[in-house]
């Protein structure tokens, strides 16, 4: 049985929009204290309004994930303000669907870095927060962390690396106490892509606010168990 997060620490990247905006909403009405990470203050400031709102107490937390010293300090400031860090949901995602010969450099380096080297710093910087509290981790990933798809190889080679590291760190992490899962959604409803939330029908695009609950349900999973890996797809995607 699942169970109650309330009094929880969870720190939720990405969590202005999409996936960590539906994460933070969820968590908030499960009485969980909140730190939230964003590069976008106005937003970041909203969604904490939205979670105290709902009686949760929240942090903000601005800043960019790529930027691994700030996270890690982030990290710091969510431990001595709530006294401890009982899970880390590493969710802030970047993507680009175009040949790959038109991709950039400097796009190809933005999706690495975010979808994939900040995974790992962040992750890393994790660790001492969680075996403290033999917490969770969890990877935010997606379906072409499993297969590929053509226009978005910078994309899904980062995700592959963020379910392999996922895998790795599952299996090496529960021996300090800690739970790692990778969630692998398929085609969601959010801004990703320059898309607009609310603009895909339910059949073939996934409510970020089902997401969130996978999430929410994979923290409240009892100290024993751990899901290692989860895809959820909506029942219209080709996959």
């Amino acid at each position: 049985m699942p169970e109650s997060l309330a009094g929880r620490v969870v720190v939720v990247t990405g969590a202005s929009r999409g996936i960590g905006r539906h994460l933070a909403r969820r968590l908030a009405a499960d009485d969980v204290r909140l730190a939230l990470v964003a590069r976008s203050e106005s937003d970041l400031a909203e969604a904490v309004r939205e979670a105290e709102a709902a009686g949760a107490e929240a942090l903000a937390l601005p800043l960019d994930v790529t930027d691994r010293a700030a996270f890690a300090r982030a990290l710091d400031a969510a431990a001595q303000r709530f006294g401890r860090i009982d899970a880390v949901v590493l969710n802030a995602g970047l993507g680009y669907y175009k040949p790959f010969h038109e991709w950039t450099p400097d796009e190809i380096d933005d999706v690495l870095n975010v979808n994939l080297r900040a995974v790992v710093h962040g992750a890393h910087a994790a660790f001492p927060h969680l075996a403290t509290s033999r917490g969770r981790l969890v990877i935010v990933a997606s379906d072409v962390g499993r297969r590929a798809i053509p226009n978005m190889g910078p994309y899904v080679a980062a995700k592959h690396g963020a379910v392999g590291l996922a895998g790795s760190l599952a299996r090496e992490w529960k021996t300090h106490g800690i739970g790692v899962s990778a969630v692998l959604p398929g085609i969601t409803d959010t801004y990703f892509g320059g898309g607009t939330e609310g603009s895909r029908d339910e059949s073939w695009a996934l409510r970020p606010s089902v997401v969130a609950d996978t999430v929410a349900w994979l923290l409240a999973q009892p100290p024993h168990v751990v899901v290692d890996e989860l895809t959820v797809h909506p029942m219209g995607q080709e996959f």
